[in-house]
């Protein structure tokens, strides 16, 4: 046990539910900082479940969280108990115009807002297709103006590098990790460049008027603008973070985006090791999620054929920037893993180093879920059950209409959905309507979150419809309970159920696997195992046999003790002493400047929404 887990650090108050007390002990070190996108402990979820494994089974290493999420509003109370191994929990909401004083967020800025900020009159902005000089070029003649003061000197020295490191995200190449050092270095120096700085300053408005000239004619000014200030706030606010981050002898983050970009700052700050651990690609995901937002506009040429099948021009500038944060979090990480081989090679087309990667399967409590088996004699019940969040990557809705085609050929069949329906409350009323509209009232059944365990031996199949997956762990837990499993053809979902390789695949598939958004591919294949009892029993004995043999909890945990243990002596033997204040190569302050302990809340500006992550 670490010395803070040991002194009693944690806030001996509730520790979950409605008005609970989270730890907070800002100025404690940990063992390890878990940096989280929107999952534990306010979304249920598979990657949720994933850390509250992780947390509970390893009570001899103390745990610091850091939370970013989208709103306050959103997050209001713990969806999952908090552990005593975890001696603080500080939450930040990138969406949310406040900070935790009432103040705004960004501050002043030391690079705009007087006779000498160079700022670009309004009126030459629409002129998109004026000559300009390049960013880097009005920088340095900047510099050489007579008089420059050193503040100046200073300014465009920082636009230049950033100009310069912009460039070199766009390159193709392995990305060097100095680059994201030298971001860090830019936003959470002794010197960063700010918020304001980004949408106030005249080199700031060169910048964006530069790349606003690579855009496709017709795309608005004012469009194009927000975005790049919408996209850009949350790193602002990231490395306001790092500058009062928790003390962690290792930091790792879930996934990559946001919280993996804010793990390769601290990285750069504290030089502490640095892992990532990957369920579902964040780049991937954010793809999908991007092709369906309403809040980006389409561009007004309806003739342009824009890129990645017609994906508008602005989408894809929001794709290019999340992929840069994932360029940057591989370059920065000590290791990096995920769930199975083609999540690795997704990993290594967005840049990953082929040697830091490796591949963990999930685990799940065998012990536990054998506990809900049937007998071999039971009957099979007609109930498909869809246990997962109520929202579009799940596509609900094809679930929906496959159940309307289970119900003319089993008349007595039901599907239960069976989880949050909070997350996405406009997605969840569209297939509400759904099941209205096609008559399915009392056949589909929305019954809100359950115990798994209790779930599985009053169902025959455990199903997914999902459009994006890593390796579910419901799937999983079904297994453990002897349930089959009708999945989508996404992520690990056909190793899951068909095997991977030979003794694997000799077990026999443990259930069947669809294209995805084929209601009637999916129905055909719920009718074939429900009404072939011998199917799904042979079925069923492979769901066990796989499970207890590759999937096992213990495993998963025993692996992860060891990339702990690992990078800990890594950091005894080459990090700096956090805990006694050293400085950071840029030479700024390590970790925790004072700060309020009664506060946990942070809020953190941004303009439009932004995409969430997607607890899977």
């Amino acid at each position: 046990m670490s010395a803070a887990a040991s002194k009693g650090a944690v806030d001996g108050g509730a520790r979950a539910g409605s008005g609970a007390t989270l730890p907070f002990a800002p100025h404690s070190e940990s063992d390890v900082c878990l940096i989280l996108e929107g999952t534990w402990p306010y979304v249920r979820g598979g990657v949720s479940s994933w850390v509250a494994q992780l947390l509970a089974s390893m009570p001899e290493l103390s745990f610091s969280v850091i939370f970013l999420g989208a709103r306050a509003d959103d997050h209001e109370a713990p969806a999952y108990p908090i552990p005593p191994n975890v001696v603080h929990v500080e939450r930040h909401f990138l969406i949310d115009g406040t900070s935790e004083d009432g103040a705004s967020e960004n501050g002043a800025s030391s690079a705009g807002g007087d006779e000498d900020d160079d700022t670009v009159p309004a009126g030459e902005v629409s002129d998109r297709r004026a000559p300009l000089r390049t960013t880097i070029e009005r920088c340095r003649a900047l510099t050489r103006t007579a008089g420059g003061a050193a503040r100046r000197h200073d300014e465009a020295e920082r636009f230049a590098m950033n100009s310069d490191l912009h460039t070199r995200l766009r390159d193709g190449d392995a990305l060097d990790p100095s680059v994201g050092e030298r971001f860090t270095g830019l936003l959470s120096g002794r010197t960063p460049m700010t918020a304001d700085a980004l949408a106030r300053h005249g080199l700031s408005w060169e910048t964006i008027r530069e790349k606003y000239g690579e855009a496709p004619p017709g795309l608005d000014f004012n469009h194009f603008f927000w975005s790049v200030q919408s996209m850009h706030a949350p790193l602002f606010t990231l490395a306001r973070i790092v500058d009062a981050a928790p003390l962690a002898r290792l930091y790792h983050s879930v996934s990559t985006g946001y919280a993996g970009w804010l793990g390769a700052m601290l990285k750069s700050r504290t030089g502490r090791p640095f892992l990532i651990s990957e369920h579902g690609i964040y780049t991937k995901e954010r793809e999908l999620d991007l092709g369906q937002v309403d809040w980006i506009p389409d561009d007004v040429d309806p003739f342009r054929v824009g890129l990645d099948d017609g994906m508008s021009y602005l989408r894809q500038v929001w794709i290019r920037f999340f992929r840069s944060l994932g360029r940057m979090s591989y370059a920065a990480a000590d290791e990096v893993f995920t769930l199975y081989e083609g999540n690795r090679l997704r990993q290594l087309a967005d840049g990953a180093a082929p040697e830091r990667l490796r591949i963990i399967p999930n685990g799940v409590d065998v012990a536990r879920f054998a506990a809900a088996r049937r007998a071999a004699d039971a009957p099979v019940p007609p109930v498909l059950a869809l246990i997962g969040r109520v929202v579009p990557i799940k596509d609900i809705k094809t679930f929906v209409r496959a159940m309307r085609i289970v119900r003319a050929r089993v008349p007595e069949a039901t599907g239960w959905l069976v989880g949050p329906e909070d997350e996405d409350p406009a997605y969840t009323e569209e297939c509400r309507r759904l099941v209205t509209s096609l008559g399915l009232d009392g056949v589909v059944r929305f019954l809100g979150f359950g115990k798994p365990e209790e779930i599985f031996p009053k169902i025959g199949l455990n199903v997914l419809t999902s459009v994006s997956e890593g390796q579910p762990l419901t799937v999983l837990e079904g297994f453990a309970a002897g349930v089959p499993a009708l999945t989508t053809d996404v992520g690990s979902c056909r190793e899951l159920v068909e095997g991977l390789g030979g003794d694997d695949r000799a077990l026999g598939a443990a259930g069947a696997v669809v294209p995805i958004a084929s209601a009637a591919e999916f129905a055909e294949a719920a009718i074939g195992l429900l009404a072939d009892p011998e199917a799904w029993a042979r079925a069923s004995a492979a769901a066990v046999a796989r499970v207890e043999s590759r999937y096992d909890e213990r495993d998963m945990i025993r692996r992860y003790r060891g990339v702990y243990e690992a990078a800990l002596d890594r950091a005894t033997v080459q990090g700096t002493d956090v805990a006694n204040g050293t400085t950071a190569p840029d030479g700024a302050p390590v970790g925790n400047a004072p700060r309020d302990a009664a506060v946990e809340d942070v809020d953190s500006s941004a303009s439009p929404d932004l995409p969430r992550r997607q607890a899977s």
